[in-house]
């Protein structure tokens, strides 16, 4: 080009508000087209995509270099706006209604043929992937991940601070304290033999930002525990970290309403009606069996012990005379699919869990099957299925 021209959009803001425009557009060569005489360029940011297409009536030269680029090439395109032909639109780009005409080209940078294309649907394993991450981070996916992830911290941000918090970096390099898993040490070089210790949480910083008058401190802090991996367990994390004085626990419970509520609206488009429901820890393991329901697919467990008592079947009448339970859970619209060897193996499993044993009834075109449906009566059979 003639003298550095800076970029004047990306890849994914023209359109047809831009005809006529001379702009200059930055970024990697995602497909090349040879269609004779016009060479068609697909340039690709973090934006989105632009048509940009090399006429030789226009640009030789331009057109001369393009017949070299291959994917992945960097290049910088100079050009002017244009309609693209009467179906040739293409509705899946928000710059699919234009294209640009370079009149010059520069190559900034080639690229060798890389080990997989991050634009194409390809199965590529995680080792091949994480050993190029520069190409893996090219992916809609990850692109897409990584803007929503910058979106949520942006948006939390702006909720508390609206409700007066203020934002404090407390320090990486500290001291090992216990708090229930290992610390990565970092060996000092100005103190040989001596250790730093990565902070496995703020705790104790933001206890003497509490005591030191700064009554709401937050950050979007970096936390390290040597443990080993599950699929809750990393070793470097990421956690919105704050501390409240003076305030009651409905207070925060407000405040994280609002915050996911914001985050929701802002970041997803989608409105969350607040405050959310809320269960207290009895409830939550009287009707789901764990302290963190999923409420979305029901199997909610239900209390039978009072209907059953007095029954014929002693298996029943046993656990309820020793101060047990008897509770239920009801498998909608399965009754066809699981199978006698099914229910015999989910009897194992549920003693695993330290109950006594599991009884099952079916419902079959409204009739009641099961090895102890004749140990109950009908006024019990019926009370039993209005419950669940």
């Amino acid at each position: 080009m003639n003298g550095p021209l800076k970029r004047t959009h990306t890849c994914g803001e023209l359109t047809d508000q831009q005809i006529g425009q001379t702009v200059v557009l930055c970024g990697w060569v995602h497909t090349r087209r040879d269609h004779g005489g016009l060479i068609f360029v697909d340039l690709w940011d973090k934006e989105g995509i632009t048509q940009v297409v090399l006429n030789p009536q226009i640009d030789k030269l331009a057109h001369q270099q393009a017949q070299a680029i291959r994917g992945n090439f960097i290049i910088k395109v100079r050009g002017n706006v244009r309609s693209r032909p009467e179906g040739m639109v293409n509705p899946k780009l928000k710059t699919g209604a234009i294209e640009v005409y370079v009149d010059d080209l520069d190559l900034l940078n080639r690229s060798q043929t890389p080990p997989f294309s991050p634009w194409e649907d390809q199965e590529v394993t995680e080792a091949l992937r994480l050993k190029h991450r520069y190409l893996d981070l090219r992916r809609e996916e990850l692109q897409r991940n990584l803007k929503i992830r910058y979106q949520i911290t942006r948006v939390v941000r702006n909720v508390l601070d609206r409700q007066g918090f203020i934002e404090v970096e407390t320090p990486i390099l500290t001291k090992s304290t216990p708090e229930g898993a290992r610390d990565y040490l970092v060996p000092s070089r100005v103190n040989p033999g001596k250790f730093y210790a990565l902070p496995q949480s703020p705790q104790l910083f933001k206890q003497i930002l509490m005591v030191s008058g700064y009554d709401r401190y937050f950050q979007i802090a970096r936390c390290f525990r040597d443990e080993d991996l599950r699929p809750d367990r990393q070793p470097e994390f990421t956690q919105i970290d704050l501390e409240m004085s003076f305030i009651e626990e409905d207070q925060l419970f407000a405040l994280m309403e609002e915050m996911m509520a914001a985050v929701y609206q802002e970041v997803l488009g989608r409105s969350v009606s607040t405050p959310f429901p809320r269960l207290s820890y009895q409830e939550a393991i009287d009707r789901f069996g764990t302290d963190k329901p999923d409420l979305r697919f029901g199997l909610e467990i239900v209390d039978l012990g009072d209907l059953v008592r007095g029954t014929r079947f002693q298996v029943f009448e046993s656990a309820l005379q020793a101060g047990g339970q008897v509770r239920a859970i009801n498998v909608k619209q399965s009754a066809d699919t699981l199978s006698r060897k099914m229910l015999d193996d989910l009897i194992d499993v549920a003693k695993t869990y330290g109950a006594k044993g599991m009884a099952w009834i079916k419902v079959l075109d409204n009739e009641l099957q099961s090895p102890i449906v004749k140990f109950f009566d009908k006024e019990m059979l019926d009370s039993m299925m209005a419950r669940m």
